[in-house]
């Protein structure tokens, strides 16, 4: 993206925030092209909670700790839920071993598995884990480990089963206990069904923290996300069969703590936050056409949130938890839905 269009962005943001609304569709994006869709309440999480990197696994949505919240004051949690749409009720699954926030999980030819995240005290709050964990025989198991500790980065599976997990945060050295120790990276790493060790693939072009993604055939695709400097639009794919990354057309706004789903060879992006020029939540739901590299506008979230989860369930795109207010206020157990 040039420096124009970052500056262009920018200020339909700023203009955005003034007004104190931040959805816009900007100018060359498709319009959603029916106008009776539109997001409807379901069973709320058992807790409010923001962090999420849920996934479907056995046809239900699957949460797994992330950063909780009681009377406004937030904690980490060890708790773990799935939800069964057909009767909108959430179910408590075994406890974490320990709480961890913005770890991912991923349902692969290995099962339901947590990577990475952080864990930690109030002398370490964002110690990062390396840790991956398998829930088998009703207990979550320890099973290996990622190459480096990694979170906020993006983990999907391939149409060939391999696990990648591209980009997020690692430790920038030995220390490893605050935010500041931390730094966005390149890294991708591959692991086959089955294999025990990861293998290292191109590495994205762009380092980002906190952007979401997922496979349009055999392309992964890596959308928004953010650096200290602050949110990006980039959106880059990733060719399995070259092993190689070329640029796509950029998010229509820099949207950074987002979710995503995969619908039909289209990539969906929800919401998201953003601090510069001016602190809000993005209500904008984004659909990514891989074929014609073009973004459509979808019907804005019905609460708009940032960290929060999504899943598709049947025709039904499901966003779960996150945070109504920028950074950690205004967490929330809001459940909804959009029918595509």
């Amino acid at each position: 993206m040039t420096q124009p269009d970052r500056l262009s962005r920018r200020r339909v943001l700023h203009h955005l925030a003034t007004l104190g609304v931040m959805s816009v569709v900007p100018p060359g994006v498709v319009a959603a092209t029916d106008a009776g869709l539109d997001w409807q309440p379901a069973a709320p999480l058992p807790i409010a909670t923001q962090e999420l990197y849920p996934v479907v696994h056995d046809g239900r949505l699957v949460v797994a700790g992330g950063i909780a919240a009681r009377l406004r004051v937030p904690y980490f949690t060890d708790r773990s839920f799935a939800y069964d749409a057909d009767q909108d009720r959430w179910q408590e699954l075994p406890r974490l071993p320990q709480p961890i926030h913005h770890a991912a999980l991923v349902s692969g030819p290995d099962g339901l598995e947590l990577m990475g995240g952080f864990h930690g005290g109030y002398t370490h709050l964002w110690r990062m884990r390396d840790a991956i964990h398998r829930l088998q025989d009703g207990r979550w198991e320890r099973r290996g480990s990622l190459p480096v500790p990694q979170a906020e980065g993006v983990l999907s599976v391939a149409p060939d089963g391999a696990l990648h997990l591209v980009t997020g945060q690692s430790p920038r050295g030995n220390a490893n206990r605050q935010r500041s120790d931390h730094q966005e990276t390149t890294a991708h790493w591959r692991r086959a069904p089955g294999a025990a060790r990861w293998e290292a693939a191109a590495p994205i072009p762009t380092a980002r923290n906190s952007a979401s993604g997922g496979w349009l055939g055999e392309t992964l695709v890596i959308a928004g996300g953010r650096t200290a400097e602050g949110n990006l639009s980039h959106t880059e794919r990733y060719d399995a069969q070259e092993d190689r990354w070329r640029t796509g057309a950029p998010l229509p706004l820099p949207q950074a703590g987002t979710a995503a789903v995969v619908h039909e060879d289209t990539l969906i992006v929800l919401g998201g936050e953003i601090f510069v020029p001016q602190a809000g939540v993005f209500p904008n739901v984004w659909r990514y056409d891989g074929a014609q590299d073009r973004w459509q506008a979808l019907p804005d979230l019905r609460t708009p949130r940032h960290g929060l989860g999504a899943g598709l369930l049947g025709k039904r795109l499901h966003a779960i938890g996150g945070a109504t207010e920028p950074s950690g206020n205004g967490t929330s157990n809001a459940n909804e839905y959009l029918l595509l």
